[in-house]
């Protein structure tokens, strides 16, 4: 996303990173963080995306019908 010191991007109150990422922009527009912050604000949302989509097609992967069999993963030694 590129952007121009005198130009905030739009909200767009129907996805939530998107919302994140212009709040960190805002934030470091009127000072209230600096460079190295506004940066690690934005690794951490692009992070959380990433772990939420590969947490997510882990779990359909393994979501198979039927009966399970054995112990639970945090029993299991």
């Amino acid at each position: 996303m590129q952007l121009t010191e005198d130009r905030l991007p739009e909200s767009d109150q129907t996805d939530p990173v998107h919302a994140a990422r212009i709040a960190i922009w805002r934030l470091f527009q009127e000072g209230y963080v600096d460079e190295d912050m506004a940066t690690a604000g934005l690794l951490a949302v692009d992070l959380g995306t990433r772990r939420a989509q590969r947490n997510t097609a882990s779990v359909r992967a393994h979501d198979v019908p039927g009966p399970r069999h054995g112990r639970p993963p945090f029993l299991r030694r």
